[in-house]
């Protein structure tokens, strides 16, 4: 169901992305939709597309057959997936109903929603969508996560124990992907294709995990994005598939919360890179060139006054084995040898109104983390229970001696709260996101090449 470009977002589409919402009657909250509507579905349906046709598929189904984009077919030119980190359904709308013909309303008119994976945050669902695979599978399962190899809590964006400050401390000679993740890349199951990402995650453990096997280009800015992408869609041959990592939404929300604003600005930012990609390639290219926008989470409020504050709180923290992993709302406790029921009870006593307090093994059993087969390290890594605090609650937890956040962080993300949860796959050519007519001939052709 899609509504006409320029109209705000019809009742239709609020019911298809309520309907991905329904809680489990077992776990009393909704689960990602890993059998066909989620993102890393996403990644299936690129195998399936782009990959060998004797590569081992990967452990998700493709996406359900009306959200398919590709509808069975190659596609004519190459495929360009951009992430917009921080890009949820919800906000998506609300901004189409702001501005009726902007650029959020365009959107809106080529997009569906699909969940994002739990828990609904950044490492977990770029690595769903780069291996096809659901959280449990994989076992990247949050934004800091216990390593039994290393004996110690993980951040995993820096590749270093939780309070180390040096990054990549943990990536020596002998490190591999699969020293984190159980499942290999589309890229390293042969599906072609170039990852584009900011600078500063060059050569990164994260980058190589969820890059593993594609051409890495490195940017800087905007500018410099929508140059690479022209860069690499005019080559004689463009790879077939693109991944494309834009992060300023999330990050402004982060410093800011989640503000209508920021939506709407960041929305526009991007359609209009876009748009001049699309004119500097020129409308034929525009228009063979097919293009998926989507985010891997929502945000929603958070309040520094509203965190279960665990190193501040003793007595919950005698209990624990290790520190909390996971994110701030959703969050992993493992209870030291013999002391589970005393760890769930404490837990039990600090709950807010609104919390759910979940045992682990029913967590996982219910589909939060999704279908079998699990990485073989699952269990160590997810620990005894799993709480999920409502907006604007979290749990933070700052290893001793280490200096807190400069800013308090306004917004969030990590749990099941529909702005969180769910997240748009916008799909069109192009040539379709230049919102006036393409002229008839190439605007200049490539940039310079990278010296």
């Amino acid at each position: 169901m899609s509504v006409t470009a320029g109209s705000p977002p019809d009742r239709h589409l609020r019911s298809e992305g309520t309907a991905l919402l329904t809680p489990s009657a077992r776990l009393g909250v909704p689960i990602p939709a890993y059998a066909g509507r989620s993102l890393a579905n996403l990644a299936s349906s690129f195998s399936r597309t782009f990959g060998p046709s004797k590569a081992e598929p990967p452990p998700l189904p493709a996406l359900a057959s009306d959200l398919d984009p590709f509808q069975g077919r190659t596609p004519e030119g190459p495929t360009v997936v951009l992430l917009v980190d921080g890009l949820g359904w919800t906000a998506l709308l609300d901004s189409a109903d702001r501005a009726p013909g902007g650029a959020a309303s365009r959107w809106v008119s080529r997009a569906r929603p699909l969940t994002t994976v739990f828990p609904t945050t950044t490492t977990v669902a770029l690595t769903s969508l780069s291996t096809g695979a659901a959280p449990g599978q994989h076992g990247v399962v949050g934004h800091r996560v216990f390593l039994p190899r290393f004996g110690t809590v993980v951040e995993l964006l820096r590749m270093s124990p939780l309070g180390v400050s040096v990054p990549e401390t943990l990536v020596g000679p002998d490190w591999s992907p699969a020293t984190v993740s159980g499942v290999p890349s589309l890229f390293r199951r042969g599906t072609p294709g170039v990852a584009v990402s900011r600078d500063r995650y060059a050569g990164s453990g994260f980058t190589r995990l969820i890059y593993d096997g594609a051409e890495f280009l490195a940017y800087a800015t905007a500018s410099d994005l929508a140059l690479s992408l022209v860069d690499v869609l005019s080559r004689p041959e463009p790879p077939p598939l693109v991944f494309a990592y834009w992060d300023d939404l999330d990050v402004a929300e982060h410093v800011r919360g989640p503000l209508p604003d920021l939506v709407d600005l960041e929305v526009d930012r991007v359609d209009a890179l876009l748009s001049f990609v699309a004119r500097r390639l020129g409308p034929e290219r525009a228009r063979r060139t097919s293009l998926l926008v989507t985010g891997d989470h929502g945000q929603v409020p958070m309040a520094a006054d509203r965190q279960l504050v665990v190193d501040q709180d003793p007595s919950l923290f005698d209990l624990l084995s290790h520190p909390p992993a996971g994110d701030r709302r959703a969050t992993y406790f493992a209870a030291r040898p013999g002391r589970v029921a005393a760890l769930g009870e404490a837990l039990g006593t600090r709950l807010p109104a609104g919390a759910r307090l979940l045992e682990m093994d029913e967590a996982v059993e219910g589909g939060l983390f999704g279908p079998p087969p699990y990485h073989p390290e699952l269990s160590e890594r997810l620990g005894d229970f799993l709480l999920l605090m409502p907006s604007p609650g979290g749990v933070s937890y700052t290893v001793p001696g280490t200096r807190p956040r400069s800013h308090p962080m306004r917004g969030a993300h990590g749990g099941l709260e529909p702005a969180e949860l769910l997240v748009p796959l916008v799909h069109g050519s192009l040539a379709e996101f230049a919102p006036a007519p393409l002229p008839t001939t190439q605007l200049g052709g490539g940039s310079e090449p990278r010296r």
